[in-house]
């Protein structure tokens, strides 16, 4: 009898601590952009989101490099248990399946949509350096002297650096991509003077261009954005360009549907609280807040659209 009443005993003491490393499993949050970009901050946000939803430790690892690709495929690789999620742009689920060859992930077979969180606009973005003030000036600059052609974008191949070949292409302008491990890295030397122009995010360029350290000198999209409505659009200044973006969480393909809904819900949730709301409008983001339906419907949409349009430009890019 002694003998049975310590081994309940003991196993009496192992209940609470299985309950706490239930409680304190982590949660990995990936992302492919290098810590300072906006789409870096809008994760370290969310997950904060999450700890405070999920009662457990969400960890923020950025995996920078191949314009999202090396993430997607730890994101591919990772058990699908619901503790491995990735923030990511679109363009490496719906532009480089058309450029790359041969690409380490399929957009639609191995990830699960869990939440798009926001949008953005691009925009055109040069150094104080760059004599222009608008499209037609910096035109006709790069025409005078070609080392003001020089550019980047977030990631080769993207929206972004497509929206910027075609108004090359429209412009009649010679312009030579410089590709960059990540956005932050190609602002550092614009800062520097080593890089003249870049297009990408809004959020990214707001800022910067609000402190007089850049200038912005259009919008690639229908309408101006409020966060600089001074600057015109690509078509106010006669170029029919539009382009944009947006930032998502995926999981791995086969996580469980309850972990999809509980994440998805976490994450809306955070979204919608109106202190990441008020950083995404510093950050020059428009936050969302949709569920996985809406998410796949808007990446095959996207895809497609990308895909019409990649085959018109004939655009092809080396692994």
């Amino acid at each position: 009898m002694k003998r049975r009443l310590t081994l309940l005993f003991i196993a009496a003491l192992c209940v609470p601590s299985i309950s706490v490393a239930q409680s304190t499993s982590n949660t990995r949050l990936l992302t492919g952009f290098v810590p300072g970009a906006s789409g870096d901050a809008m994760a370290r946000a969310i997950a904060e989101k999450m700890r405070a939803a999920l009662g457990e430790t969400v960890i923020v690892e950025a995996k920078p490099g191949a314009g999202g690709r090396i993430a997607l495929e730890q994101l591919k690789a990772a058990k699908p248990d619901g503790k491995t999620i990735m923030l990511t742009s679109l363009t490496p689920l719906t532009a480089f399946p058309w450029l790359y060859p041969k690409l380490n992930y399929d957009p639609f077979n191995d990830f699960e949509p869990v939440a798009h969180v926001a949008q953005f606009k691009y925009v055109f973005a040069v150094t104080l350096d760059v004599k222009a003030n608008n499209l037609a000036e910096f035109v006709a600059l790069v025409k005078s002297n070609n080392k003001y052609g020089f550019y980047s974008s977030p990631s080769q191949g993207g929206g972004a650096h497509m929206a910027a070949e075609a108004f090359a292409r429209a412009a009649q302008i010679g312009m030579t991509y410089v590709g960059y491990k990540g956005t932050a890295n190609a602002i550092t030397d614009m800062l520097g003077g080593q890089l003249p122009a870049m297009i990408g995010n809004a959020a990214d360029f707001v800022e910067l261009t609000n402190r007089g350290k850049l200038k912005v000198l259009g919008v690639a999209n229908a309408e101006r954005s409020r966060h600089l409505p001074q600057v015109l659009t690509f078509r106010e200044q006669g170029y029919d360009i539009e382009a944009g973006g947006w930032f998502a969480i995926y999981a791995p393909a086969k996580t469980p549907a309850a972990s999809i809904a509980r994440l998805s819900k976490s994450i809306i949730d955070g979204v919608n609280e109106l202190d990441v709301k008020a950083l995404g409008d510093r950050l020059g983001l428009e936050t969302t807040g949709l569920g996985p339906k809406e998410l796949a419907a808007m990446q095959k949409k996207e895809y497609d659209l990308t895909g019409s349009r990649i085959k018109a430009f004939g655009f092809k890019l080396e692994q």
